[in-house]
């Protein structure tokens, strides 16, 4: 059993062996690779073992199986060798030359490496004697720097203990502390007595340059400041000291606006105790306070700061830039807004309340030191002015509403007077500062605005407020005539406001509030507007019957009597007279009615001159009638003075009215020749005048076109341009031309011959 494990452990070194020897050989015979390896591999698997392969082969088997592949490999080899002889000769040749060269290298890289180190040797012994002098020099280096700072702070806190002047010894403490910072110092005992030394002196030098820097500020003294900043500057501590005094400035700042605010404003609690947050008392006592803070502390040390600034700024110190004014300035604003932030809200409604007196504590400080970088920031109150002038609109509004409460009713002058007394107030207190009094001008305007516009909702606008024909105004009429004359007296009571202020209200404001006064007068306007309309309407009706009078061609001239006016002007003269003291006398905007009734009038001179030259009876009008005409100018003229008694201010419509009376009388000669280039009656007015004295045959334009008269008065309203009405009266020249040649007659009318040649002159001068 024994010899069978030896042999086949024999077996198996065997395998390994060959199977190593096919893998080494499978270059020259992959076949015999393929072949025998799956056999000879279960030798090399350490997982096999060898009950496996005897499961499928018998031992003798196995050996016979080991002894066919080492016979094999045998054959091979031998082969192998024959085949590559000469390869493996060459190989053998080229191996031996290999094994020369690199024995020869061999020899020099021992040579190099024996040279290399003798090179070391050569080099580092220099090199550490070197470094060992190179340490004794740092060293020798050091300890004569030392020598040096020390002899040098011995010397300077002799020379400190020898100087009385503070500016000399801050120079020496400075030098002395930056010489104390050098941290090879630190542990040399000689340095560390002196030390102790200039602790002491450079504590009494601070000590008295504060003293005197606080004592010169406080007193202004100006010598005394510049000599105690001079300390801080040698001593190189100046920035330190200057953001310290801004510190404790600001502080002191603080300190007083929370004072006055510390009032606790509630009684200690208990029955019948009341709120004092609300009552006149509390609130005199804070402003009491507060303004006591602003204008006395401070503003004090505003001024100390504007001082501390100027005499910073003269001394020129060089590479040194100190704000120190305006960073106050920032951070006061920024201290005031916290402190009103942080207040209690009773507090903080009463500010916002009488904001205007909180404006003045700020506003006057800026006001009082005049200095540029002391400029009123108006980001400080803006939260307390937001609220102000919120509750300022409430104010004016709110009042506003109420006296429209009720529908067709307008407001007593006791509600509008309220309203005025509101307006004066806002006024007069947002007078401390520009920019709060052009808001509060702003905010009048929206009032004004709103009382504009709730007037307009209750006016009457329906046809009856227009009628001018009964004998009195109607209960919608006088409604109109209330509210316009309220309109008024609202206007005048704030013009009176603003002429009182004119020497303190800058002229900005006023006429924000002066160009809103503007929309009552145009709101007078559009309520005067249905009865112009109407009255000028009648006014036309009235003229045209002056077309229907029968004796134009039959009256003659009477000797020694005046003319009188025709029964149509006679009407139009009670017309007028009854219509402006029925409903337009009421109107108390006398600026406003004036305009309107101008209106009136010129309407009025227009049509009378127009109705007057289109007056075609049915043969030429006689002398006795032209007279009467001229007598209805007159009178005319008479009439309309109850609208506007300055007649020559209408310009000219006015000098078109004195004009035609003379030239109503004149013969068509005299008419043409009295004309002059520029004159204020228009060409076509001549030359329909000039129709009337004409024979039927020579027609005129709304004649000869078939239109009516209201018809042709309509077309001239639509068309005021000269050219379209010479074109017309063109049109009725040629028309006459025509039928005369159509009859062949050779007579023309004798007033066509001065009117073509008119006609043309006009045509001529305007090309």
């Amino acid at each position: 059993m024994e010899n069978e494990l030896e042999l086949i452990k024999q077996m198996e070194s065997d395998g390994r062996y060959i199977l190593q020897s096919i893998s080494r050989l499978h270059f020259f015979n992959v076949s015999i690779y393929f072949i025998l390896s799956d056999f000879y591999r279960n030798f090399l698997d350490k997982n096999n073992s060898q009950s496996d392969i005897s499961k499928y082969m018998s031992i003798s088997e196995q050996v016979k199986k080991l002894g066919q592949g080492i016979d094999m490999i045998t054959k091979e080899l031998q082969k192998s060798v024959l085949d590559k002889h000469e390869d493996l000769l060459k190989q053998a040749n080229h191996a031996t030359k290999l094994e020369n060269i690199l024995s020869m290298m061999n020899g020099h890289v021992h040579n190099l490496v024996a040279n290399a180190e003798r090179l070391r040797t050569q080099i580092n012994v220099p090199y550490e004697a070197l470094d060992k002098h190179t340490q004794v020099l740092s060293r020798l280096h050091l300890a004569s720097h030392i020598l040096r700072q020390v002899s040098r702070i011995q010397h300077l806190s002799k020379r400190l203990g020898n100087t009385n002047d503070p500016s000399q010894k801050a120079l020496i403490l400075q030098e002395l502390e930056q010489l104390a910072s050098d941290n090879d110092l630190k542990d040399i005992d000689a340095v560390t007595a002196e030390l102790r030394n200039i602790r002491s002196q450079q504590q009494k030098v601070i000590q008295l340059a504060t003293g005197s820097l606080n004592q010169g500020i406080i007193n202004e003294n100006r010598a005394q400041t510049t000599s105690a900043l001079q300390i801080f500057i040698n001593l190189g501590t100046v920035t330190k000291v200057l953001d310290n005094f801004l510190e404790s400035t600001l502080s002191e700042c603080r300190q007083s606006i929370k004072s006055a605010f510390e009032i606790t404003g509630k009684s200690k609690s208990g029955p019948g105790k009341i709120n004092l947050s609300s009552s006149q008392g509390f609130r005199t006592k804070i402003w009491t306070e507060l303004e006591k803070a602003f204008s006395e502390d401070i503003q004090q040390q505003c001024k100390q700061v504007k001082f501390l600034q100027t005499t910073l700024s003269n001394m020129n110190i060089p590479d040194t830039k100190h704000d120190l004014a305006q960073k106050f300035w920032t951070e006061l604003g920024k201290n005031i807004q916290e402190q009103i932030g942080t207040a209690s809200s009773s507090i903080q409604q009463m500010l916002e309340e009488d904001y205007p007196r909180l404006l003045r504590c700020y506003f006057d400080i800026s006001k009082k030191l005049n200095y540029d970088c002391f400029s009123f920031n108006r980001a400080v109150l803006e939260k307390c002015e937001t609220a102000y002038l919120s509750m300022s609109l409430t104010t004016l509004l709110d009042p506003t509403q109420e006296m429209f409460a009720q529908e067709n009713c307008a407001p007593s002058h006791d509600d509008i007077d309220k309203i005025v007394r509101i307006i004066s107030s806002n006024l007069s207190v947002a007078l401390i500062e520009e920019n709060l009094s052009e808001k509060i001008s702003r905010n009048i305007s929206k009032c004004i605005k709103m009382f504009v516009v709730k007037t307009e909702q209750q006016l009457d606008s329906g046809p009856d407020s227009a009628q001018v024909i009964g004998g009195s105004a109607n209960a919608g009429q006088q409604n109109n005539v209330m509210l316009a004359n309220r309109l008024y007296y609202l206007q005048t009571q704030i013009q009176r406001i603003l002429s009182n202020m004119r020497e303190s209200l800058s002229n900005s404001r006023v006429e924000i509030i002066n160009e809103t006064l503007k929309s009552i007068d145009v709101l007078s306007g559009a309520i005067l507007q249905p009865l112009v309309v109407s009255i000028n309407s009648t006014i036309e009706t009235i003229l045209v019957t002056i077309h229907l009078e029968a004796d134009w061609t039959r009256h003659q001239v009477p000797s020694n009597k005046q003319v009188s006016c025709s029964p149509y002007m006679r009407e139009l003269s009670q017309f007028l007279s009854r219509v402006f003291n029925t409903y337009l006398a009421q109107f108390e905007n006398k600026e406003v009615l004036l305009a309107k009734c101008g209106e009136i009038a010129v309407r009025c001179i227009d049509l009378f001159v127009r109705h007057t030259v289109l007056l075609r009876p049915s043969s030429p009008i006689s002398q006795g009638g032209r007279q009467r005409l001229k007598a209805d100018y007159i009178h005319l003229e008479n009439s309309l003075k109850t609208l506007c008694p300055n007649l020559s201010e209408l310009g000219r419509p006015y000098k078109l009215l004195k004009s035609m009376s003379l030239l109503i009388t004149l013969s068509p000669s005299e008419i043409i020749e009295s004309h002059t280039e520029g004159s204020v009656v228009p060409p076509s007015t001549i030359l329909l005048l000039l129709f009337s004295f004409a024979g039927n045959e020579l027609a005129s334009p709304h004649q000869n076109t078939g239109w009516s008269l209201q018809k042709l008065s309509a077309w001239l309203d639509e068309h005021e341009l000269e050219s379209d009405k010479l074109d017309l009266i063109a049109g009725a020249l040629q028309r006459y031309e025509t039928v005369i040649r159509q009859i062949n007659s050779v007579n023309y009318d004798p007033v066509y011959p001065i009117m073509s040649q008119f006609l043309e002159k006009v045509i001529n001068s305007n090309k």
